[in-house]
């Protein structure tokens, strides 16, 4: 798995808003995220 991806995973699950995602979810399983995935994922990251 690639570096960033693994580090917004560890951010995700030490965040309140990220440990129960869909998102987080998706990530761990290696499932491609859709577009509007990732506009979710960068307003999750801008609001920690």
């Amino acid at each position: 798995m690639n570096f960033y991806v693994k580090l917004i995973i560890k951010i995700l699950e030490r965040s309140m808003s990220g440990q129960d995602s869909e998102i987080l979810m998706k990530l761990k399983r290696g499932i491609d995220l859709t577009s509007e995935d990732k506009k979710e994922l960068e307003e999750m990251i801008d609001n920690l």
